[in-house]
């Protein structure tokens, strides 16, 4: 792995930054590859999203099949669509039982990261929130994408309580009025909903477009279990159409628009309470917001509202604050990447789990871990950024929504074609050079954004 660097003496390292979900994942790679490392943590705990990002009633919508690492399944005895609670305990266990925890260093933010050439080739410069800086042959950034909150903008000022969804936790964050408005058609927004309907008996649903709704099991499988085998697109859309109108009908009944675009182009909604609220009446859908005047909203089909507390969740924005985001190509708010992973023109920089897949991620991240894994070795044999050995094979894409056979298919024959790389680099004698070392400097004046 490290053959350069090891014959000088100076094992090359290189950063993780996050400890949830996805940044645990590869840490295992990189740990079983040889690879030395650090991972820093933002938080005084593993989970990343699950840790401080979700709500008290969450469980997940993939089923604990396809969520799960492959190499570390889920206890027996937890049911097919785990809690909150239940998905921290198993995030915590996969670190200990991969002797992971000792390289994570919390409380402690990433607060600057810049290449020391031009594409990143002799390697990253991290600051630190403590002030310390240090050189690494690579980063890996796995901050996620779910912290960033995105508050859409409408005419008029609300009086009322507001909130995002990131920052609700229990029924008691609604806060004392009864008159709950929830905006948006994801997941959490479904959920919410649902919530606020329990807690005061009904709740309003915002709702801008129509959207693709898909029930959590279909036909007693789970949802995510039907994404198993890759299809051509339009088969797959033909066939999972057939079963969402057998098993839940024309979305109208339910007083909702049909979808305006394909399905699988946009993200879906994994859910099935709230089809059951919207049916017995427990939760109202409405148009999208025209404008607010106190405790009014104004709908954009004429119709208003009168509100105690409105919720916006709807989503977040995709931000490296800790990067010069010039060096991003940006496209509908994502960065083009290559194959989710490779910044375009730079070497030694990953962007590890921007993809968000129609079922569990548990062997998406698996999978690409290894894969990146075998990036980082064969980058070390190349004279030039691997993105560019790697844009002659596939473009670069801003799309972050993926199938999961589709993907490990992608991975599959990349990872083969790697190896074939590395065998024409090691015959040309390869293209190993000397990499920074890691080291220490003092702490600077000038820190800057914080963010990890």
């Amino acid at each position: 792995m490290e053959e350069a660097a090891m014959a000088a003496g100076m094992p090359e390292r290189y950063c993780i930054i996050g400890a949830g979900y996805t940044g645990n994942g590869l840490a295992r790679a990189f740990r079983q590859a040889g690879i030395g490392y650090d991972q820093f943590e933002a938080t005084d705990r593993v989970g990343g999203n699950w840790a401080h990002g979700v709500y008290d009633s969450t469980h997940l919508i993939s089923s604990k099949a396809s969520t799960q690492y492959p190499e570390y399944p889920m206890p027996a005895h937890f049911p097919t669509f785990p809690s909150r609670a239940q998905m921290l305990a198993y995030l915590n266990d996969y670190v200990d039982h991969f002797g992971l925890r000792e390289a994570i260093t919390f409380d402690t933010e990433v607060a600057r990261v810049a290449p020391l050439d031009r594409t990143g080739m002799a390697g990253w410069r991290v600051t630190l929130s403590t002030g310390e800086t240090r050189e690494y042959a690579g980063v890996a950034v796995a901050n996620g994408h779910y912290w960033e909150r995105n508050i859409p903008r409408y005419p008029g000022v609300f009086a009322g309580r507001q909130l995002h969804s990131k920052d609700y936790g229990r029924p008691a964050d609604f806060g004392d009025g009864g008159r709950v408005l929830v905006v948006g058609g994801g997941n959490s927004a479904s959920d919410l909903a649902v919530e606020a309907a329990a807690a005061f008996g009904t709740a309003d649903i915002s709702l801008r477009r129509g959207y693709w709704f898909i029930p959590k099991t279909i036909f007693g499988i789970p949802s995510s279990e039907w994404d198993r085998v890759r299809l051509p697109m339009p088969v797959q859309r033909a066939g999972f159409r057939v079963l969402l109108w057998l098993s839940q009908g024309d979305v109208r009944r339910y007083g909702l628009e049909r979808p305006d675009h394909k399905l699988f182009t946009k993200d879906v909604t994994v859910n099935t309470s709230l089809m059951y609220a919207l049916r017995h009446g427990k939760v109202r859908p409405r148009k999208e917001i025209a404008r607010f005047d106190g405790h009014t909203v104004h709908f954009v089909d004429g119709g208003s509202g009168e509100y105690d507390t409105v919720v916006w969740a709807t989503g977040y924005r995709t931000r490296f604050p800790f990067l010069d985001e010039s060096m991003f190509v940006w496209e509908n708010g994502q960065p083009l990447l290559l194959e989710h992973v490779l910044v375009p023109r730079y070497a030694n920089l990953y962007i590890w789990g921007l993809v968000a897949p129609r079922s569990g991620a548990g062997r998406i991240i698996s999978a690409g871990a290894d894969f990146l894994a075998e990036a980082v070795r064969v980058q070390r044999l190349l004279p030039i950024p691997l993105s560019d050995l790697l844009a002659r094979r596939v473009r670069a894409r801003s799309s972050i929504l993926a199938g999961q056979a589709e993907i490990l298919g992608r991975i599959g024959r990349l990872r083969r074609a790697l190896r074939g790389d590395e065998r024409r680099a090691r015959l040309l004698g390869g293209g190993l050079a000397a990499r920074p070392v890691h080291r220490r400097t003092e702490p600077t004046a000038d820190i800057g954004e914080m963010a990890a």
